[in-house]
């Protein structure tokens, strides 16, 4: 038995979309993308790179996408497929929402502030947040800046903080370690706690001294393999991570996947 390989941060769009997205996200922040975009490219680059199970998501800029965003993702739920539902903070009903959503199978939210209006520590978000803690149900944050918009951004690590301390027991993940270039406030506000940081986009961007520091600063239970897809490259992200030289192998088998598998309640593969 082997540990499963997880990428714990992709995104798959619509086919009649894709393009367009990929396009529009390349022309305004100058962001590659090495699949098509939709779930069979996903499907692909898992393939070739030797990953079992990938999670996706989509967020809503609107509260009345919600629903049928999150049916759109629950239709892509595949063995190796497992998709991370958008909450949106002007929806109506959100709390008994969320409780929906746990029974039909999600087992996490995605949400990303500064596209969908909201900071990360506001407080319309915070009956959700109790609901999703009292279910033990994990919220992926998009943190730190996005490339093609502006300052001030809404999810920076010390508002992640201030989420933490009004909700210890919420299971909280902070995307891109933290934020890309936000790395000196990652280590401030963020090192040492329980919350999960995830190494999408940033791993091979990062400088190897300072990720080394995170690996050592930050228990290595809280790290979860993720790459971006299709902003980054699955394959190379995941063979850089298996030849970091200051990483154990335990070390590494937990961030590209039993981290993860213990938090998703999931299980090995052979």
């Amino acid at each position: 038995m082997c540990s499963m390989i997880i990428d714990f941060h992709t995104h798959i769009f619509p086919r009649q979309k894709a393009s367009i997205i990929l396009s529009e996200l390349s022309g305004r922040a100058d962001i590659p993308h090495f699949t098509d975009g939709t779930l069979h490219g996903l499907l692909s680059s898992m393939e070739t790179a030797g990953i079992h199970l990938s999670c996706i998501s989509r967020i809503t800029t609107r509260p009345e996408q919600v629903v049928s965003v999150n049916q759109w993702l629950h239709d892509r739920k595949r063995e190796n497929i497992l998709p991370l539902a958008t909450l949106h903070p002007d929806q109506q009903g959100g709390e008994d929402y969320i409780q929906q959503l746990r029974d039909t199978g999600f087992k996490g939210i995605k949400v990303h502030p500064d596209y969908q209006g909201f900071n990360a520590d506001d407080r319309r978000m915070f009956p959700f947040y109790e609901v999703l803690q009292s279910l033990q149900m994990p919220i992926l944050f998009h943190a730190g800046l996005d490339r093609g918009l502006s300052p001030p951004f809404r999810a920076m690590p010390s508002r992640l903080l201030r989420v933490h301390r009004e909700f210890p027991h919420l299971i909280m993940i902070a995307a891109h370690m933290g934020g890309e270039d936000n790395y000196d406030e990652t280590e401030e506000y963020l090192l040492g706690t329980p919350i999960y940081l995830d190494t999408a986009f940033v791993l091979r961007m990062m400088d190897k001294h300072t990720l080394h520091h995170f690996f050592r600063k930050h228990p290595i239970d809280r790290f979860l393999f993720g790459s971006d897809s299709p902003f980054s490259d699955q394959s190379a992200d995941l063979t850089y991570l298996w030849n970091l030289p200051f990483l154990t192998q335990n070390e590494k088998e937990k961030i590209a996947g039993k981290n993860a598998a213990d938090l998703l309640g999931v299980g090995t593969t052979e």
